[in-house]
């Protein structure tokens, strides 16, 4: 097969999350106005339950997936074994989670008025698991996902401004919801046809893959407690006008995960490579690279957030969601914990196979959140709910941390150390900025579009100055990119 190249796969990637995040902040000021928090909140609410039984019925496919597939991509005849091995068994797991969705919506009584909401947005869980988008990611294909992406997300777009038009549109708001998700997963079951034929084998082999496939499943519902539960436990306790006010700060937390999330899952599949080859040099390099462009990125960007949180859910959704504004603020120092936890879980520990860690640290994380929100929530609502999911992010990426040995084989810790406090004095410039602009102009888009940009301006010349060494490597290769150019059109 031939190598990617890992900086492009980051860009396509990256240029992916941010058409995810440009469209919804298109999209969904427009849904936050025309549905009202009540209405956003009831599709929130049933989104979270689906969640949970859209887990069950992926079963960790996506994660185990790509990092065993990743070390037979270059033997077709065992990929295609090993595909149609997880597929049976992800088709088995889909109607366990189908059977059980249908037996809680008809018979737990807190569902009852969320029925058609709820069996609406699970049609995504069947396309989900007909899409197989995991073998795009292991074949590191970013570049079909990246222009499947844009166009998908035109198309939802035009289709929102069509057919949601009151606050009782918010049927066809969940259905719009999962309708890209769907039509990706279609297009996707013909797409990689390329690479493997998925087919159902009355042998799928489950003893030796259920394992590794449960713990990372259990892995990947702990998270979902911790992430998710929030949300359902804001609607089941305070409501669904509270619950829409939390799915605004959640949103824009969301997106902005995303985007960050997206420099690192490329590398997954390169780095399950070198780990079956045993290339811990080449690990080191790419994983220090990885961690150190995380820092640069992921500090200015949440304490940036923390300071523009106001003029971000104004903007968003109005004087109606200003409840959000703090929540958002809270989510924002969660937003630095997730990423650096996901850095430490789903990059390293998934690639050198250490789930375990990874699901005692996300149940204990979950426990903790769920028992802190029995606490939180009724004193503090939505804020509350913030405030677990900000002690649990922390607790899993520290306790996770703490638990690799030989730390030191896997990452050059100076390098990233070095970054991170290039990174904290940007956090300090951004800071200051905003006070200065604050004081300066009143007018909320302006402010922000102010702040932005002396930030960000600030902040690459902070970086010069530094002579940050991942800066001042960007900026050789596309001088020697252009110079490259400029020779051969010569």
């Amino acid at each position: 097969m031939k190598k990617k190249n890992i900086g492009i796969n980051a860009v396509l990637n990256t240029i992916k999350s941010i058409i995810r995040f440009i469209f919804p902040l298109i999209t969904y000021p427009y849904a936050l106005r025309v549905l009202g928090a009540e209405s956003i909140g009831k599709v929130a609410y049933s989104a979270s339950i689906v969640s949970y039984f859209s887990m069950f019925a992926m079963l960790g496919v996506e994660s185990y997936g790509v990092r065993e597939g990743a070390k037979k991509r270059e033997n077709k005849s065992e990929l295609q074994s090993f595909t149609n091995e997880v597929f049976s068994i992800n088709i088995i797991s889909t109607a366990i989670a189908y059977l059980l969705l249908f037996m809680a919506v008809a018979f737990i009584p807190k569902f009852k008025g969320y029925e058609w909401l709820i069996l609406l947005q699970s049609v995504s869980i069947l396309f989900s698991t007909l899409g197989m988008d995991w073998i795009n990611v292991l074949y590191e294909d970013y570049m079909m996902i990246t222009v499947r992406s844009i166009f998908i997300q035109l198309l939802s777009m035009i289709f929102l401004f069509l057919f949601v038009k009151t606050s009782d549109d918010f049927y066809a708001y969940a259905f719009l919801s999962i309708i890209a998700n769907c039509v990706i997963c279609i297009s996707n079951w013909f797409y990689i046809k390329k690479y493997v034929r998925a087919k159902i084998t009355l042998h799928p082999n489950v003893k030796k893959h259920l394992k590794p496939l449960l713990l990372m499943f259990f892995n990947a519902l702990a998270i979902s407690i911790y992430v998710n539960f929030d949300m359902t436990m804001l609607g089941w306790m305070k409501g669904d006008e509270v619950a829409g006010y939390y799915s605004v700060a959640v949103k824009i937390y969301s997106i902005i995960k995303v985007l960050l999330a997206a420099v690192y899952t490329v590398t997954i599949p390169q780095l399950s490579a070198f780990i079956g080859k045993q290339d811990y040099s080449s690990y080191k390099q790419l994983y220090s690279k990885i961690c150190s462009s995380l820092s640069l990125l992921l500090i200015p960007a949440g304490v940036g957030l923390i300071c523009i949180s106001n003029e971000v859910v104004m903007i968003m959704g109005g004087a109606e969601y200003a409840s959000a504004v703090p929540t958002l603020q809270i989510l924002s120092v969660a937003l630095i914990f997730a990423i650096f936890g996901g850095l430490v879980t789903a990059v390293l520990n998934l690639s050198i196979g250490k789930e375990k860690d990874n699901l005692i640290a996300t149940i204990m994380g979950a426990a903790i959140n769920v028992g802190l929100n029995l606490v939180f929530i009724p004193m503090l609502s939505q804020n509350g709910a913030a405030i677990t999911t900000v002690i649990s992010e922390a607790f899993v990426f520290i306790f996770c941390l703490v638990r690799v040995k030989n730390l030191k084989q896997y990452v050059d810790s100076k390098t990233v150390l070095r970054n991170l406090f290039d990174a904290s004095i940007g956090a300090v410039l951004i800071i200051l900025i905003t006070i200065g602009t604050k004081l300066l102009t009143e007018n909320m888009i302006i402010r922000l579009v102010v702040i932005l940009m002396l930030s960000v301006s600030g902040y690459v010349g902070l970086l010069l100055l530094r002579k940050n060494q991942l800066l001042m490597g960007l900026l050789a290769k596309i001088r020697n990119k252009v110079k490259g150019n400029g020779q051969q059109d010569e």
